[in-house]
């Protein structure tokens, strides 16, 4: 599995020389200088109990190899022995293809947005561990991204969060993804009139269902459905208007017709692990392509109905501008 690591590392620091991609590298080549020590420190122990085994008859020193008597215990041409070298093998592999999309994920940082702070040993270990089981390509970049998030901003993504992401199928994370036209300021927002099968019914109730019990959605019953009491005022230009922040860097501004009445959307909330799977599935996306989905979708509650149009403004050298703009 080292040398899968090491192949990795080894290819990007060619293409590359930031910031970030010198801290993930030196991570990774500590880890292997630890694993190193911690080797050497033991091996003189190991090499006492070999011998002790081969006295006893129990094993023997055969071709290079040290193989214990029994033919299905650490003989690497049994059933057994096969299963676990491929077994290896990918996991090396998994765990080569989640640091290759951390290091895509990197490329696309400037070295402002890096922290000078190494990550916890902890934390990567704990990737590590996770990693080299994931197979499937859209998880791996999920947790390329989480490792890459993590670089940038040590201490930013705890354990919980950590734990839960390694229970996520790839069924948990295509419902997800798919409910993002519906997912703002860490709420799933919903028509209050409809059950949560109807409101999204391009999710398998069950899924939904699997989302509540991994906790990143608290619940979709009729009782968990919140309501704003009013939206959030913001100056812009001349005037105040609701608004929906989307991350510290977007708002959406709602410009109501001259008859309106107070909007007071209904929603599910998401819990701080929903809101940072959030913040990750964000980040790969186009804010105005995410914008687009999310107002067709507001165009479908009633509670937006009083809106003529809905406004994407962004942070853009610290002044904030129009984006984009959907009519009603």
């Amino acid at each position: 599995m080292d040398t899968e690591i090491t192949k990795a590392a080894v290819n990007t620091v060619a293409k590359n020389s930031d910031k970030a991609l010198s801290k993930i590298v030196d991570l990774v080549f500590s880890q292997k200088i630890l694993n190193q020590k911690r080797l050497e420190t033991l091996s003189g122990t190991q090499d006492k109990k070999d011998a002790e085994l081969i006295e006893k008859g129990l094993a023997e020193f055969r071709d290079g190899k040290f193989i214990l008597i029994e033919e299905s215990i650490g003989n690497p041409t049994s059933p057994l022995g096969l299963i676990l070298a491929n077994n290896n093998d990918q996991q090396a592999s998994n765990l080569g293809k989640c640091l290759n999309k951390a290091y895509g994920h990197l490329i696309e940082k400037n070295d402002e947005q890096i922290s000078d702070e190494q990550i916890s040993g902890t934390f990567f270990n704990k990737w590590m561990n996770y990693g080299k089981e994931i197979t499937e390509e859209e998880l791996q970049d999920l947790w390329g991204k989480i490792l890459s998030e993590e670089i940038a901003t040590p201490n930013s993504i705890n354990y919980l969060v950590l734990n839960t992401f390694s229970l996520m199928s790839k069924k948990h994370l295509e419902a997800f993804h798919s409910l993002l036209p519906f997912i703002c300021d860490g709420n799933l927002y919903c028509n209050n009139t409809l059950s949560a099968e109807k409101n999204y019914s391009h999710v398998t109730p069950s899924i939904l269902s699997e989302l509540i019990d991994l906790n990143i959605i608290k619940g979709l019953h009729p009782a968990d459905v919140f309501f704003k009491k009013e939206l959030h005022q913001v100056t812009y230009g001349d005037k105040s208007i609701p608004s929906i922040y989307v991350n510290k860097t977007n708002f959406i501004a709602f410009h109501l017709s001259e008859d309106h009445q107070e909007i007071k959307p209904n929603f599910f909330l998401l819990t701080t692990i929903g809101q940072k799977l959030f913040e990750i599935a964000l980040s790969n996306l186009e804010i105005e392509n995410y914008f687009i989905q999310l107002i067709n979708s507001f165009k479908q509650l009633p509670e937006f109905s009083s809106v003529q149009t809905f406004e994407l403004v962004t942070l853009i050298e610290d002044k904030w501008q129009s984006k984009l703009t959907i009519q009603k």
